[in-house]
Formats: structure tokens, sequence, C-alpha cells
């Protein structure tokens, strides 16, 4: 089998990692079966993989490049199937008789409420998911709550639509240098004991109940809290509650490395995901990898990706949320129990296993 694998206009994010994980690991484990052609306008991509052939297509408007600019290699190589790993197939793609895999990461884009992304990405995916995943040959979500969300928002057939878990990369384990974690602190600016989130900070990540619950406890614990300042809108409000209630308490630090990223995880003792809307959630995977004990919220995949690894309460509850936090820090058997649960919980999840799954599920394998 010939497969394509469109990548554009990859931004760092949670799609960004799909996709780089997705290609290293098939690139490693399932090119001997299967080629794969991988259209892209990234040139790192250019000379990433042994077994990939790589089209690079040069940066141009996005909805040129999907709709118009990538046609004529399309028609050129003979594919049997592509995969959509972005949520949408454009419509000019739906005259080709290769299949079409539709991967859908998320349906945030219809909740208005959580204004989980910007108002034009928002505008295009309402617009145009429904149609992809109506016409694609099959569509691969990451969560049975994701699958459960297209069926209800989006009227598609269940039996079109099949779940395939992602997972953390293999490196995020507990870092045991003590050393380098204490370097990575200061030069973070981060002062033990803490507890840590990262992700964007954005309306759907429920970032100032978060601070309300620790605002509650602050007097009552030694803990800062410290949040990375990755992708933000929408902060004003944030930024003036630290600063009315929680000066010299919580923190926006920069956006870390992974290497960064572990040493905090490995050094927080609690890790905050209190999101209101999560097609996944692979910090919460990372956190657990790296031993330390999380905080999540009941809500849409959360509960379903943490298992017994972790503490989940009701996100718009901020008595219930402070409660938690306390709890989780000052119960050592409960500390205990979270941590041995979460590593036993990770080894649901591989890229190897998601890879594997999703050629199956598009009838590849």
């Amino acid at each position: 089998m010939t497969i394509g694998f469109i990548a554009r206009g990859l931004t760092k994010g949670g799609v960004t990692r799909y996709i780089e994980n997705f290609l290293m690991t098939f690139d490693a484990f399932f090119s001997k079966e299967n080629s794969l052609v991988l259209f892209t306008d990234k040139e790192d991509f250019k000379t990433a993989y042994k077994n990939i052939k790589v089209v690079y297509l040069k940066k141009s408007n996005k909805i040129f490049w999907d709709y118009i600019k990538i046609l004529p290699y399309l028609f050129k190589i003979k594919l049997d199937a592509v995969i959509y790993p972005k949520n949408i197939i454009p419509f000019t793609h739906l005259f080709f008789r290769f299949k079409k895999i539709n991967i859908i990461l998320d349906l945030a884009y219809f909740n208005r409420e959580i204004k989980a992304y910007r108002f034009w990405d928002t505008l295009y995916m309402r617009v145009f998911m429904k149609l992809s995943c109506r016409l694609a040959s099959k569509t691969v979500a990451i969560s049975e709550y994701t699958k459960q969300d297209i069926i209800d928002r989006l009227g598609i057939n269940p039996e079109k639509i099949k779940v395939v878990y992602l997972a953390a990369e293999d490196y995020f384990k507990k870092q045991a240098d003590h050393d380098l974690i204490q370097r990575t602190l200061s030069r973070l600016d981060v002062d033990k004991p803490f507890l840590f989130y990262c992700g964007s900070l954005s309306p759907r990540k429920n970032i100032l109940r978060m601070l309300m619950a620790f605002n509650q406890i602050k007097n009552r614990i030694p803990h800062n809290i410290y949040l990375t300042n990755n992708l933000l809108w929408e902060i004003e409000d944030i930024k003036k509650y630290i600063k009315d209630n929680l000066s010299g308490r919580a923190f926006l630090i920069r956006r870390v490395s992974d290497e960064e990223l572990i040493c905090l995880y490995s050094a927080a003792d609690l890790y905050l995901y209190l999101s209101l809307y999560e097609g996944f959630g692979l910090p919460i995977l990372e956190a657990q990898a790296c031993g330390c004990p999380v905080l999540t919220s009941n809500v849409t995949s959360c509960p379903e990706i943490i298992g017994e690894g972790g503490v989940s309460v009701n996100p718009y509850n901020i008595g219930e949320i402070a409660s938690a936090m306390e709890k989780s820090l000052k119960d050592d058997k409960l500390r205990h129990n979270i941590i041995n649960n979460g590593h036993e919980n990770i080894k649901r999840f591989s890229w190897r296993k998601c890879v594997r799954e999703t050629l199956m599920a598009s009838e590849i394998l």
C-alpha cells in the first residue's frame, strides 16, 4: 500500500506532536510493509526520515496550499489511502479515489462557551469538519469521549469511527539527576515546593478557577504555583487576579523545552490539569510518566485518560478543586497510590500501538 500523509502549517502544539510522533514511529516500525508519502511545507521534514518519501511544497496561503497547490502531486502519485491529521479533508480531494482517513483530535470548535480557538480557525472548522467526517472512508477519534462527541455533534455513523489513543513520548520519565533539576529550577526562577501547570493559557484551560482554588488554601500550604506561558489569549483577567490576590505566590514562566518540562514534572508536588474540554489530554500521561501526582477534571476525556492514576474533580466547583489540591498535597497514602497507579496507567498507551491501530482502522494493514 502507498499511503499519503498531509502535514501543512505546523505550529507548536498537540497537532504537531501527533504528526511528528506518528511519522517517526511509522518510519521506524511500519515502513517495510507500506510506503508513505509525506506532503508538507515544513523544510525540516525534507531530511527527517529514512523510509518516508517527502514531497515538499513551499509555504503559501493555507487555503491555496490545501485546495489547489497539492492537487497535481496527488494526481501524479498513485495513492491507496491518504491520512488527514488536522480534522479537515479539503473538498477538492473528494474527486480522488484513494481512501480518506480523517483524524479528529477534538471538537472544541463547536463549544462556544469555552473559546478554545481563535475566531477564524473556529469558523473554518465548524463549516468543514462535519462535511469531512461524512465523506471520509474512516474517521479516527483519539478518545471514546471524542468519538461520542463526533456522533452527537456531527451525526456521524458510529461504525465509521474508530478510537485510537495517543501516547506520551518514551523520554518522559522521572528525572533522577537532582543537580540537573536544581539547575533547571534555578534558571526558570522556580522555588520548591510548588504546584505546576503546563499548556496554553486560554479560556478552556480553566486557569482562573484553578488560581481561585489555590487562593483558598494558600495560607495552609507552603507551595507556590507556576504556569508555563505557552499559547495564550484572553488572559488579562488571569494577570489581574494574580496581581490582586496571588502576588509572590503565582507566576507565569516562559515556554519550556521538553528537557525542562521533565524536570518540572519530576520536581512538582502536584500537576494541575483542570481543563473544561479535552479531546485527549497528553500532559496527564507526561506527568504520570515522570512520577508527578495529577489533579484533573472529571469532564470530557480527562477521566478516561487518567485512569486510576490521579484525582478527578468538577472543574467548575472552586471549593472542590481547593479541597482536592490540599488533600493531594497532604495525604501521603493518597499520593503514593496515585503515583503508582499513574505508572501503571501509562502502559496502556504507546505510539507504536497508535500507528498500528490507525493503519488497521483504515484497512491499510
